[in-house]
């Protein structure tokens, strides 16, 4: 069956093909240069000439007498050439190709390469814990779930502005035991839904028979941010990715309010405002049902790197 990518964390895929495989080209330059040109240069020249020189002097000197003549006569005739000649062959062909690797050109290349080199924990059903070790890569299918604690908060504030602070402060205006007023409760929430969002991550949570597998997952790594993480819920899927806990506890395996770094504080809040939301639900205002903080029993966290269906 050929799996359909829908998720893919292209900064951990970039980083993990440059420490497993060996990197990636983007670009590649070829040059072959050839040139062909002829050039040269011929001069030629001739020359003649003719020259004639006569003196004549006398000399007297007392007692003696001297005469004398002097006669010259020189001439000249050259010819001169000169040739010269230069030629090269010189061609130039230039080419360039490139290449381009995508992320799902990266993606495919490390999959296959952990696979040959039985690298990865192809894991059908989760039968016992201590199959699954911290640091293995694992390819696990499971069933996507609607769980979500800050899907849960950002609809209870929706109401809250849907109906209206004021309108719903008058509710509590002659109860004593209600020391809060739902702007307080708003403002609470959401700081909380801010510190549990920061960077667009968010938890999926998906089941594999009785386990859970917890998932930090990036709203814009959803087939680039043109796909929501709750468009698969109920539907199969598989991911690839990095186990990063390994736990079984009945009581409390992991907090999905443990990003806000105040898991224990926010977790009272939330049990604290009950009857506030118990009192919207008396005067028919309907309200989402209330999302489990903890995640219990048998549990996987994994750092995903793909998701297909």
């Amino acid at each position: 069956m050929l799996d359909l990518l829908v998720y893919l964390d292209e900064n951990l895929i970039r980083n993990l093909n440059s420490v497993v495989l060996n990197g990636y080209i983007d670009i590649r330059t070829f040059k072959k240069v050839r040139d062909r040109s002829i050039g040269g240069t011929v001069s030629l020249s001739d020359k003649e000439g003719k020259s004639w020189d006569s003196k004549e002097g006398k000399d007297k000197i007392e007692g003696y007498k001297t005469k004398h003549k002097s006669y010259a006569n020189s001439s000249y005739c050259g010819n001169e050439k000169s040739l010269d000649f230069e030629g090269r062959d010189f061609d130039r062909n230039e080419q360039e190709i490139k290449k381009i690797s995508t992320s799902f050109t990266f993606h495919s290349d490390l999959v296959n390469f952990l696979k040959r080199n039985n690298s990865i924990k192809n894991i059908k059903e989760v039968n016992n814990l201590r199959d699954i070790e911290i640091g293995d890569y694992i390819e696990i299918r499971g069933s996507v779930q609607d769980t979500s604690i800050l899907f849960y908060i950002d609809t209870l504030l929706k109401i809250f502005n849907c109906y209206g602070y004021d309108f719903l402060n008058n509710l509590i205006n002659d109860k004593k035991e209600y020391k809060l007023n739902y702007n307080i409760i708003g403002n609470l929430l959401t700081e909380l839904k801010n510190s549990i969002s920061v960077n667009e991550t968010k938890d999926l949570i998906i089941k594999n028979n009785n386990t859970s597998l917890l998932l930090p997952v990036n709203e814009n790594n959803f087939l680039n941010s043109h796909f929501n993480m709750f468009d698969i819920v109920h539907c199969n899927c598989k991911i690839f990715g990095k186990v990063m806990m390994v736990k079984e506890d009945n009581a409390k395996c992991i907090s999905l309010l443990r990003k806000s770094s105040q898991e224990n504080y926010y977790e009272d809040l939330l049990n604290y405002i009950d009857p506030y939301l118990k009192l919207l639900e008396r005067n028919n205002i309907i309200l989402p049902q209330k999302v489990e903080c903890n995640i219990k029993g048998k549990m996987i966290m994994i750092l995903p790197i793909s998701i297909c269906i």
